[in-house]
Order: C-alpha cells, then structure tokens, then sequence
C-alpha cells in the first residue's frame, strides 16, 4: 500500500502541511467540519452578551474555596481559571491551523490568533456593554494558539506513525 505524502515526520521535514497527504474528502470530513464547528463554538462564547461562565460562577466560587482548603494555594484563583480557559479555548485554533498549514507558516497561524482575538476584545468593548475587553485575554488567546501549534509539532507525526504501525502501512518515524 501506497504511503500517502505529506504526513508525520516526513512533512515536517520536508515542509508540508502535516495533513497534506490526506485525500481532500478525509481533509473535509476530519479536519474543515470540526474546525469550522470550533469556530462556531467561539463564536458563540466570545458574542454571548452577558459572560458566559455567570450560570455558574457561583459554583465555580465554591469550588475554588474547596480546593483552596483542600492544599490548593490561594494563587490558583478565579482570574488564573478564566485565564487558562482563554488558553485552552484558542488551543484548537493552533491546531487547526497547524494542520491545514506548512509549518513554514505557522507563524500566520499566531498572527491570526492574535488579530481574531483582538477583533473579539475590540466588539466585545464597542458592542457588549457586560462584557470586559482584556489585552490579558489577548494574550491569553494568543499563548493558547502556540501552544495549539506546539501540540500538533510534538504529537502529530507520533500519531500517523502509530497508527501506520498498527495498520501495517510501515511507515517508521525517519521516512
């Protein structure tokens, strides 16, 4: 069996988009479906009107005094958890990015992250009057996208190659 080009190791050493090798129909189906539902997703969360987490902020408070007085340290508060939710929500966005992406443009991949969050912060500020524009959520955003990035660099070309292996197609990690 034919090993398709442009996957695993092989792309990032020859600078092809690390799912280039897919044919278009698997391109669609495993890759411009979840991302264009992703992007829905944070559509939906970055233009809902009032901030999303209030259903359950309350909880959330509950949670963290819990934590906190089962050794959590007091640092890891309300402000870290809605940070690292504005990092975890742009973490797809990296990927996405990085597959549909030769790696020498993955650097597109920040700056869109960059300008689509500062175009969020921006509406959020003109357009939703209990929503907070943050240049922290800017950067928060941003750092989730390189780490996006990051994620499918490091674990992609283990994962074609695993499953190459499994399925007989004999790829090894140095082709």
């Amino acid at each position: 069996m034919a090993r398709p080009a442009g996957l695993g190791y092989a792309a990032l050493r020859t600078g092809l988009p690390l799912a280039g090798g897919l044919p278009r129909s698997q391109r669609v189906v495993y890759i411009a479906v979840p991302a264009v539902l992703y992007l829905a997703v944070v559509l939906f969360v970055v233009f809902w009107p009032v901030p999303v987490d209030r259903p359950v902020e309350g909880s959330l408070a509950r949670l963290l005094v819990w934590l906190h007085g089962h050794g959590v340290p007091g640092w890891f508060d309300y402000g870290l958890v809605e940070w690292l939710a504005n990092v975890a929500m742009f973490v797809p966005w990296g990927a996405f990015g990085a597959i549909m992406l030769a790696p020498r443009r993955w650097w597109l991949v920040v700056l869109s992250a960059l300008l689509a969050s500062t175009a969020i912060e921006t509406a959020q500020l003109v357009l939703l009057s209990a929503r907070f524009a943050s240049l922290t959520d800017i950067a928060a955003n941003t750092l989730g996208a390189i780490l996006g990035v990051l994620l499918c660099a490091v674990t992609f070309p283990a994962v074609v190659t695993s499953v190459r292996r499994r399925y007989g197609t004999g790829a090894s990690p140095s082709s």
